[in-house]
């Protein structure tokens, strides 16, 4: 048995030093003089040059003409910056990156399903399923919840474009009244041609409000509780917010301003810094900083004045709201909470977030009164904290004694009941 325990330990130790050899041998730098190869590759892996250097001589690492060859996409940089050449002393392969595609999926010859409009659906169906078991929980049934969603939300969503059209106005309204309003609805050729179909602007302030108009009616048809079903949307647009930030991602709209910011023109930062500010200093997984890297006037020069990386406000915003979201988790199970709290809260933490947002955003809804300019979104913004402080007091006032604790009070009643009557 001790020969066999030590044969083990033999074995254990002549393993351990083969592999830190080979470890040691692997790792070690090459000679100087030794040669070695920087290759330039395409996304697909296809070879687009190769240079053949020796160590501890000037190499001129001159990049291959920019590929661009993949679809609905455009080149951004190589995975190496330009700065960095210099300091290559071994076998290097540089990738080209390219944007992200923002089609989920291609359709035959010209229709495809958009990334904004799949996380639009995501956003909602989340928002769904959460509802339906609060409605449960708040006393309601699902049938409720769903025949309101039913109606509710597809006009919300006409809302929400509508919002967006009256602040773009002179974008849809031109030549005729009826291809006018055709664009509006999403036909951007003016004509009852589907295939040029797409809602590619929509304001969620929009679909807000009316998503509250009509629930308020919805409520007193069905003589259901308002309040309950105002936190319950609430909830609801918080998360879908939150995903449907990410459309905007893919579609490189709705960001801020280049990193950095412009003086006189110039960007006051290199790519390199730019790049690095998102991916290293807020630590930005590289597949987003990547994406925010747009070109000069893809959305008008007013948008995109320079070619380079711009601040991701979708990131921002959708975290933000997935912070707001776990904030009103908690709330809706504290006894103290009322009834319309959550939408409350809702008003003033999205309002705020949004005013934080817009200060940063390139592409406003804007228009003036009296020859001063507003942006939209920060005018709504600014009303719905008010809104949101003022609908606090007033449940407060009106029914001080609805709130989330009396769900624990009615359910124990209710069991007590069942236990009695078996």
């Amino acid at each position: 048995m001790k020969r066999l325990k030590v044969l083990l330990v033999i074995l254990v130790i002549s393993l351990m030093t083969v592999f830190m050899v080979s470890c040691a041998e692997n790792d070690e730098p090459l000679d100087s003089g030794d040669p070695y190869t920087v290759t330039f590759v395409d996304h697909d892996g296809t070879v687009l040059k190769t240079i053949d250097c020796i160590k501890g001589q000037a190499c001129d690492i001159v990049p291959p003409d920019e590929p661009n060859t993949k679809e609905n996409a455009y080149f951004t940089r190589w995975s190496v910056f330009p700065s960095e050449f210099d300091s290559i002393e071994e076998d290097t392969t540089i990738e080209a990156i390219y944007t992200l595609d923002n089609r989920l999926l291609v359709i035959g010859d010209n229709r495809a399903v958009m990334f904004y409009s799949f996380f639009i659906l995501i956003g909602i169906v989340v928002g769904l399923m959460l509802g339906i078991q609060e409605f449960k929980r708040l006393g309601m049934t699902s049938d409720d919840m769903i025949d309101g969603f039913l109606w509710i939300v597809p006009v919300s969503i006409l809302g929400a474009r509508l919002w967006y059209v009256v602040f773009e106005w002179n974008r849809f309204f031109y030549d005729g009244l009826f291809p006018s309003i055709l664009r509006a609805l999403g036909f951007q050729s003016g004509t009852l041609d589907f295939s040029t179909f797409g809602l590619s602007g929509l304001a969620i302030h929009g679909a807000f409000v009316t998503a509250v108009i009509c629930t308020y009616f919805y409520a007193k048809k069905r003589k259901l509780d308002l309040l309950k079903i105002v936190d319950v949307i609430a909830i609801g647009f918080i998360i879908a917010q939150a995903f449907g930030r990410w459309g905007n991602f893919f579609n490189q709209e709705a960001h801020g301003g280049i990193v950095g910011g412009v003086s006189n023109g110039v960007a006051n930062l290199t790519l390199k810094q730019q790049f690095d500010y998102l991916n290293h200093t807020l630590n930005l997984p590289e597949f987003i900083v990547n994406n925010m890297y747009i070109t000069k006037g893809l959305h008008g020069l007013s948008v995109e004045p320079l070619t380079g990386y711009y601040h991701p406000t979708f990131f921002y915003e959708s975290m933000l709201n997935l912070i707001g979201f776990g904030i009103m988790l908690v709330l809706r199970r504290l006894d103290k909470t009322h009834f319309g709290d959550l939408l409350a809260f809702y008003l003033i933490w999205y309002g705020g977030v949004r005013i934080f947002i817009e200060t940063m955003r390139t592409d406003p809804l804007l228009f003036d009164i009296f020859g001063v300019t507003f942006k939209s979104a920060i005018v709504t913004s600014v009303i719905m904290i008010l809104l949101g402080i003022g609908f606090a007091l007033y449940v407060r006032k009106t029914r001080p004694g609805d709130t989330y604790g009396t769900i624990k009070d009615n359910q124990n009643d209710h069991n007590e009941k069942e236990g009695v009557e078996a």
